[in-house]
Protein backbone atom coordinates (compact mmCIF):
# COMPACT_ATOMS: atom_id res chain seq x y z
CA UNK A 1 0.00 0.00 0.00
CA UNK A 2 1.53 3.36 -0.97
CA UNK A 3 1.96 6.32 1.05
CA UNK A 4 -1.26 7.51 -0.65
CA UNK A 5 -3.60 5.49 -0.15
CA UNK A 6 -3.02 5.00 3.57
CA UNK A 7 -3.48 8.80 3.62
CA UNK A 8 -6.66 8.52 1.42
CA UNK A 9 -7.88 5.62 3.93
CA UNK A 10 -7.12 7.85 7.24
CA UNK A 11 -8.81 10.94 6.02
CA UNK A 12 -11.58 8.41 5.07
CA UNK A 13 -11.76 6.61 8.92
CA UNK A 14 -11.39 9.93 10.47
CA UNK A 15 -14.48 11.65 8.81
CA UNK A 16 -16.29 8.05 9.89
CA UNK A 17 -15.37 8.61 13.44
CA UNK A 18 -15.99 12.38 13.23
CA UNK A 19 -19.80 12.30 12.17
CA UNK A 20 -21.35 10.05 14.99
CA UNK A 21 -19.39 12.99 17.36
CA UNK A 22 -20.29 15.65 15.44
CA UNK A 23 -23.93 14.64 15.81
CA UNK A 24 -23.77 13.67 19.64
CA UNK A 25 -22.42 16.90 20.42
CA UNK A 26 -25.11 18.83 18.62
CA UNK A 27 -28.19 16.21 19.71
CA UNK A 28 -26.43 17.57 23.35
CA UNK A 29 -26.16 21.04 23.24
CA UNK A 30 -28.88 23.58 22.90
CA UNK A 31 -30.68 26.17 25.27
CA UNK A 32 -31.50 22.71 27.27
CA UNK A 33 -28.16 20.93 27.76
CA UNK A 34 -28.67 17.07 27.76
CA UNK A 35 -26.50 15.10 29.76
CA UNK A 36 -24.63 12.40 27.45
CA UNK A 37 -25.06 9.39 30.21
CA UNK A 38 -28.89 9.81 29.26
CA UNK A 39 -28.25 10.18 25.71
CA UNK A 40 -26.30 6.55 25.44
CA UNK A 41 -28.91 4.95 27.32
CA UNK A 42 -26.64 4.91 30.83
CA UNK A 43 -29.30 6.60 32.78
CA UNK A 44 -32.63 7.27 31.97
CA UNK A 45 -34.33 10.96 30.95
CA UNK A 46 -36.55 13.12 32.37
CA UNK A 47 -39.87 13.63 30.64
CA UNK A 48 -39.42 16.84 29.19
CA UNK A 49 -35.61 16.46 27.98
CA UNK A 50 -37.08 13.03 26.10
CA UNK A 51 -39.55 15.21 24.28
CA UNK A 52 -36.78 17.73 23.50
CA UNK A 53 -34.23 15.18 22.61
CA UNK A 54 -37.01 13.05 20.21
CA UNK A 55 -38.88 15.67 18.66
CA UNK A 56 -36.90 18.70 18.32
CA UNK A 57 -32.86 17.80 18.57
CA UNK A 58 -32.41 14.82 16.97
CA UNK A 59 -34.44 15.45 13.64
CA UNK A 60 -33.08 18.87 13.48
CA UNK A 61 -29.50 17.55 13.72
CA UNK A 62 -30.29 14.56 11.18
CA UNK A 63 -31.52 16.65 8.88
CA UNK A 64 -28.28 19.26 8.97
CA UNK A 65 -26.46 15.96 8.36
CA UNK A 66 -28.29 15.21 5.44
CA UNK A 67 -28.38 18.84 3.55
CA UNK A 68 -24.85 19.55 4.52
CA UNK A 69 -23.58 16.01 2.89
CA UNK A 70 -25.97 15.96 0.01
CA UNK A 71 -24.90 19.63 -0.80
CA UNK A 72 -21.46 18.96 -0.54
CA UNK A 73 -21.83 15.90 -2.86
CA UNK A 74 -23.41 18.11 -5.62
CA UNK A 75 -20.80 20.51 -5.69
CA UNK A 76 -18.20 17.86 -6.11
CA UNK A 77 -20.16 16.11 -8.96
CA UNK A 78 -20.22 19.86 -10.16
CA UNK A 79 -16.80 20.24 -10.55
CA UNK A 80 -16.18 16.93 -12.42
CA UNK A 81 -18.85 17.80 -15.03
CA UNK A 82 -17.67 21.42 -15.21
CA UNK A 83 -13.99 20.12 -14.77
CA UNK A 84 -13.55 23.16 -12.29
CA UNK A 85 -12.52 23.13 -8.75
CA UNK A 86 -14.34 26.37 -7.72
CA UNK A 87 -17.80 25.07 -8.97
CA UNK A 88 -20.57 25.15 -6.56
CA UNK A 89 -24.39 24.81 -7.01
CA UNK A 90 -24.44 28.37 -4.66
CA UNK A 91 -22.22 30.05 -7.14
CA UNK A 92 -23.81 28.68 -10.37
CA UNK A 93 -27.53 29.47 -9.23
CA UNK A 94 -28.77 26.15 -8.55
CA UNK A 95 -29.43 26.84 -4.62
CA UNK A 96 -31.05 30.14 -5.88
CA UNK A 97 -33.08 28.53 -8.46
CA UNK A 98 -33.88 25.99 -5.75
CA UNK A 99 -35.14 28.63 -3.45
CA UNK A 100 -37.17 30.51 -6.01
CA UNK A 101 -39.04 27.19 -7.11
CA UNK A 102 -39.92 26.43 -3.51
CA UNK A 103 -41.15 30.11 -3.01
CA UNK A 104 -43.55 29.86 -5.96
CA UNK A 105 -44.79 26.70 -4.55
CA UNK A 106 -45.84 28.43 -1.33
CA UNK A 107 -46.76 31.78 -3.52
CA UNK A 108 -49.19 29.76 -5.14
CA UNK A 109 -50.58 27.76 -2.14
CA UNK A 110 -49.38 24.50 -3.78
CA UNK A 111 -46.96 23.76 -0.55
CA UNK A 112 -49.86 23.91 1.72
CA UNK A 113 -52.24 21.47 -0.19
CA UNK A 114 -49.44 18.79 -1.09
CA UNK A 115 -46.11 18.46 1.31
CA UNK A 116 -44.02 16.96 -1.92
CA UNK A 117 -45.19 20.27 -4.10
CA UNK A 118 -42.01 22.27 -2.33
CA UNK A 119 -38.98 19.75 -3.13
CA UNK A 120 -40.95 18.99 -6.48
CA UNK A 121 -40.69 22.98 -7.30
CA UNK A 122 -37.61 23.26 -5.36
CA UNK A 123 -36.20 20.14 -7.96
CA UNK A 124 -37.29 21.87 -11.11
CA UNK A 125 -36.21 25.36 -9.96
CA UNK A 126 -32.49 23.75 -9.32
CA UNK A 127 -32.57 21.41 -12.79
CA UNK A 128 -33.87 25.15 -14.43
CA UNK A 129 -31.04 27.22 -13.15
CA UNK A 130 -28.00 24.44 -14.15
CA UNK A 131 -29.61 24.38 -17.74
CA UNK A 132 -29.59 27.98 -18.37
CA UNK A 133 -26.02 28.60 -16.56
CA UNK A 134 -24.64 25.11 -18.73
CA UNK A 135 -26.51 26.67 -21.62
CA UNK A 136 -25.05 30.41 -21.91
CA UNK A 137 -21.63 29.73 -20.46
CA UNK A 138 -21.19 27.08 -23.73
CA UNK A 139 -22.42 29.31 -26.02
CA UNK A 140 -18.98 30.77 -27.05
CA UNK A 141 -17.12 27.24 -26.76
CA UNK A 142 -15.74 25.93 -23.59
CA UNK A 143 -16.17 28.39 -20.65
CA UNK A 144 -13.07 29.94 -18.44
CA UNK A 145 -13.32 29.98 -14.67
CA UNK A 146 -14.31 33.70 -14.69
CA UNK A 147 -17.21 32.89 -17.37
CA UNK A 148 -18.80 30.57 -15.36
CA UNK A 149 -18.59 32.12 -12.33
CA UNK A 150 -20.13 35.34 -13.95
CA UNK A 151 -22.52 33.17 -15.73
CA UNK A 152 -23.69 31.47 -12.68
CA UNK A 153 -23.76 34.95 -10.59
CA UNK A 154 -26.00 36.36 -13.42
CA UNK A 155 -28.42 33.24 -13.10
CA UNK A 156 -28.23 33.71 -9.31
CA UNK A 157 -28.92 37.59 -9.50
CA UNK A 158 -32.44 36.75 -11.44
CA UNK A 159 -33.45 34.16 -9.63
CA UNK A 160 -32.95 36.20 -6.08
CA UNK A 161 -34.86 39.08 -8.07
CA UNK A 162 -37.43 37.31 -9.01
CA UNK A 163 -37.58 35.73 -5.37
CA UNK A 164 -37.88 39.38 -4.31
CA UNK A 165 -40.80 39.97 -6.54
CA UNK A 166 -42.74 37.03 -4.89
CA UNK A 167 -41.74 38.62 -1.66
CA UNK A 168 -43.25 42.04 -2.08
CA UNK A 169 -46.10 40.29 -3.75
CA UNK A 170 -46.47 37.40 -1.14
CA UNK A 171 -49.34 37.69 1.37
CA UNK A 172 -48.32 39.02 4.93
CA UNK A 173 -48.60 35.44 6.46
CA UNK A 174 -46.35 33.91 4.33
CA UNK A 175 -43.80 36.22 4.32
CA UNK A 176 -42.04 34.61 6.85
CA UNK A 177 -41.97 31.40 5.24
CA UNK A 178 -40.76 33.37 2.26
CA UNK A 179 -37.68 35.36 4.38
CA UNK A 180 -36.60 31.53 5.23
CA UNK A 181 -35.51 30.43 1.45
CA UNK A 182 -33.69 33.68 1.43
CA UNK A 183 -31.52 33.08 4.89
CA UNK A 184 -31.82 29.52 5.30
CA UNK A 185 -31.99 27.35 8.87
CA UNK A 186 -33.80 24.72 10.04
CA UNK A 187 -36.20 26.11 13.06
CA UNK A 188 -39.48 24.02 13.41
CA UNK A 189 -38.25 20.92 11.27
CA UNK A 190 -39.40 17.79 12.38
CA UNK A 191 -39.73 14.02 11.33
CA UNK A 192 -41.43 14.63 8.20
CA UNK A 193 -38.73 16.90 6.88
CA UNK A 194 -36.38 14.26 7.52
CA UNK A 195 -38.11 11.44 5.89
CA UNK A 196 -38.66 13.51 2.80
CA UNK A 197 -35.17 14.51 2.98
CA UNK A 198 -33.83 11.16 3.31
CA UNK A 199 -35.88 9.81 0.72
CA UNK A 200 -34.79 12.64 -2.06
CA UNK A 201 -31.67 13.55 -1.05
CA UNK A 202 -29.97 10.01 -0.07
CA UNK A 203 -31.29 8.44 -3.15
CA UNK A 204 -29.60 11.28 -5.19
CA UNK A 205 -26.28 10.82 -3.38
CA UNK A 206 -26.73 7.27 -4.03
CA UNK A 207 -27.42 7.48 -7.59
CA UNK A 208 -24.46 9.84 -7.93
CA UNK A 209 -22.35 7.59 -5.91
CA UNK A 210 -23.06 4.50 -8.66
CA UNK A 211 -22.19 7.17 -11.17
CA UNK A 212 -18.70 7.89 -10.09
CA UNK A 213 -16.40 6.19 -12.60
CA UNK A 214 -18.61 8.38 -15.45
CA UNK A 215 -17.85 11.80 -13.63
CA UNK A 216 -14.26 10.20 -13.55
CA UNK A 217 -14.17 9.85 -17.60
CA UNK A 218 -15.95 13.28 -17.63
CA UNK A 219 -13.44 15.21 -15.60
CA UNK A 220 -10.96 13.75 -18.27
CA UNK A 221 -12.30 16.40 -21.21
CA UNK A 222 -14.62 16.12 -23.92
CA UNK A 223 -13.06 15.05 -26.14
CA UNK A 224 -11.35 11.93 -24.10
CA UNK A 225 -15.18 11.25 -22.96
CA UNK A 226 -16.29 11.11 -26.43
CA UNK A 227 -13.60 8.89 -27.51
CA UNK A 228 -14.52 6.42 -24.82
CA UNK A 229 -17.98 6.38 -26.05
CA UNK A 230 -19.04 8.14 -23.63
CA UNK A 231 -22.43 10.58 -25.03
CA UNK A 232 -21.38 13.56 -23.14
CA UNK A 233 -24.04 15.87 -23.32
CA UNK A 234 -26.81 13.26 -22.27
CA UNK A 235 -24.52 12.40 -19.47
CA UNK A 236 -24.23 15.52 -18.48
CA UNK A 237 -28.06 16.47 -18.42
CA UNK A 238 -28.60 13.17 -16.21
CA UNK A 239 -26.02 14.31 -14.01
CA UNK A 240 -27.44 17.60 -13.67
CA UNK A 241 -30.98 15.93 -13.21
CA UNK A 242 -29.61 14.09 -10.28
CA UNK A 243 -27.44 16.48 -8.93
CA UNK A 244 -30.72 19.04 -8.95
CA UNK A 245 -32.39 15.96 -7.21
CA UNK A 246 -30.67 16.59 -4.45
CA UNK A 247 -29.82 20.29 -4.56
CA UNK A 248 -33.52 21.15 -4.92
CA UNK A 249 -35.08 19.25 -2.11
CA UNK A 250 -32.34 20.15 0.21
CA UNK A 251 -32.64 24.05 -0.38
CA UNK A 252 -36.38 23.20 0.03
CA UNK A 253 -35.89 22.09 3.66
CA UNK A 254 -33.13 23.75 4.56
CA UNK A 255 -33.07 27.38 2.79
CA UNK A 256 -30.07 28.53 1.34
CA UNK A 257 -27.07 27.06 2.37
CA UNK A 258 -24.33 28.43 0.20
CA UNK A 259 -20.78 27.83 -0.30
CA UNK A 260 -20.59 24.28 1.45
CA UNK A 261 -20.84 22.41 -1.57
CA UNK A 262 -17.15 24.23 -2.72
CA UNK A 263 -15.34 24.16 1.04
CA UNK A 264 -16.57 19.95 1.14
CA UNK A 265 -14.76 18.68 -1.99
CA UNK A 266 -12.74 21.44 -2.67
CA UNK A 267 -10.93 20.72 0.76
CA UNK A 268 -10.72 17.18 0.60
CA UNK A 269 -9.28 16.71 -3.02
CA UNK A 270 -5.57 16.79 -1.92
CA UNK A 271 -6.60 14.57 0.79
CA UNK A 272 -8.88 11.92 -0.49
CA UNK A 273 -7.77 12.33 -4.30
CA UNK A 274 -9.37 13.29 -7.43
CA UNK A 275 -11.26 9.92 -8.04
CA UNK A 276 -15.52 10.49 -7.21
CA UNK A 277 -15.42 7.08 -5.99
CA UNK A 278 -13.26 8.47 -2.71
CA UNK A 279 -14.35 12.16 -3.04
CA UNK A 280 -17.90 11.91 -3.08
CA UNK A 281 -18.31 9.88 0.27
CA UNK A 282 -15.63 12.02 2.04
CA UNK A 283 -17.47 14.95 0.33
CA UNK A 284 -20.31 13.77 1.82
CA UNK A 285 -19.20 13.48 5.62
CA UNK A 286 -17.54 16.20 5.39
CA UNK A 287 -20.06 18.46 4.05
CA UNK A 288 -22.74 16.81 6.95
CA UNK A 289 -19.64 17.55 9.65
CA UNK A 290 -19.49 21.33 8.82
CA UNK A 291 -23.81 21.94 8.42
CA UNK A 292 -23.88 20.38 11.90
CA UNK A 293 -21.78 22.39 13.62
CA UNK A 294 -22.93 25.29 11.61
CA UNK A 295 -26.50 24.53 13.06
CA UNK A 296 -25.12 23.97 16.16
CA UNK A 297 -23.62 27.60 16.51
CA UNK A 298 -26.78 28.84 14.61
CA UNK A 299 -28.74 27.61 17.86
CA UNK A 300 -26.26 28.57 20.63
CA UNK A 301 -24.34 31.58 19.86
CA UNK A 302 -27.65 33.78 20.74
CA UNK A 303 -29.91 33.24 23.44
CA UNK A 304 -32.50 35.49 21.92
CA UNK A 305 -33.18 33.73 18.57
CA UNK A 306 -31.79 31.01 16.20
CA UNK A 307 -29.23 32.64 13.45
CA UNK A 308 -29.43 32.39 9.99
CA UNK A 309 -27.93 28.78 8.91
CA UNK A 310 -27.54 30.46 5.58
CA UNK A 311 -25.53 33.47 6.53
CA UNK A 312 -23.07 31.25 8.95
CA UNK A 313 -22.00 28.90 6.45
CA UNK A 314 -21.11 32.47 4.12
CA UNK A 315 -19.00 33.88 6.67
CA UNK A 316 -17.18 30.84 6.27
CA UNK A 317 -17.16 30.08 2.72
CA UNK A 318 -17.18 33.63 1.01
CA UNK A 319 -13.61 34.25 2.47
CA UNK A 320 -12.63 30.69 2.00
CA UNK A 321 -13.76 31.09 -1.96
CA UNK A 322 -11.45 34.28 -2.27
CA UNK A 323 -8.55 32.70 -0.61
CA UNK A 324 -9.00 29.73 -3.02
CA UNK A 325 -9.64 31.87 -5.82
CA UNK A 326 -6.24 33.49 -5.24
CA UNK A 327 -4.36 30.18 -4.65
CA UNK A 328 -5.53 29.10 -8.14
CA UNK A 329 -4.76 32.40 -9.98
CA UNK A 330 -1.61 32.37 -8.54
CA UNK A 331 -0.71 29.04 -9.77
CA UNK A 332 -2.27 29.83 -13.38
Amino acid sequence: MTSEERRQRRTLRLLLAALPLTLLCAVAAGSVSLHWRGLLGLAPLDPTSATILWTVRVPRVLLAALVGGGLAVVGATLQAVFRNPMADASLLGVGQGAALGAVIAVHLGWASQLFFALPVSAFAGAMAAVLVVYSLAHLAGPPSLHGLLLTGLAVSSLASAGTSLLLVATEEFRVRTVLFWLAGGLEGRGWTHVEAGALFILSGVALLLAASRVLDVLSLGETEAASLSLPVHRTRLLLFALASLVAGPATALAGSVPFVGLMAPHALRPLVGPLARRLLPASFLAGAIGVVLADLAARTLSDRLDLPLGSLTALVGAPYFLLALRARESQA
